[in-house]
């Protein structure tokens, strides 16, 4: 009878015992606690658990190394935008400074002349305060504008 008792009280102690108490790593669990997680299944279930965690621990970076990869392509195509909007705008800035010296040294000499090199230094202090990609557009747009202006002005001279 007593023998019963005692796998009684053992059969009892297991059912009592919760995943929670059964830790995988914990510091010398007594037989009762070690028999009692392997006869519920505590043990399994923390396993279980801990796999979870780690599968979903897993999906997370991945879906975190998909979003740096995503931002270092968005970073790059950025500098390179802004690398070609720079470059477009030294290449207008170059125009309009050839454009204006060609202008103050022709034998042009007239208001129109005048009207026309202000114009073209305004242009200038506009395109250095130029960002954005339609900003330099309108700057080139201006600066064949004032070429072609230049050009009749100076045809215009050559006929006199």
């Amino acid at each position: 009878m007593r023998k019963y008792l005692i796998l009684a009280s053992l059969l009892l102690t297991g059912c009592a015992t919760s995943p929670q108490d059964c830790d995988l790593h914990a510091q010398d669990p007594s037989f009762i606690t070690k028999l009692s997680c392997t006869t519920s299944g505590g043990y399994r279930q923390k396993v279980d658990e801990q796999e979870r965690q780690v599968l979903q621990s897993q999906r997370d970076n991945k879906i975190a190394q998909q979003d740096l990869a995503d931002t270092q392509k968005r970073e790059l195509a950025a500098s390179q935008k802004l690398a070609d909007e720079q470059t477009r705008l030294t290449a207008a800035q170059s125009d309009l400074v050839q454009t204006l010296k060609k202008l103050q040294s022709s034998n042009v000499n007239n208001k129109q002349r005048q009207q026309e090199i202000k114009q073209l230094q305004e242009l200038q202090r506009q395109s250095q305060q130029s960002h954005s990609d339609s900003e330099i557009t309108a700057i080139e747009k201006k600066i064949a504008e004032a070429k072609k202006r230049v050009a009749a002005l100076e045809q215009a001279n050559a006929l006199q």
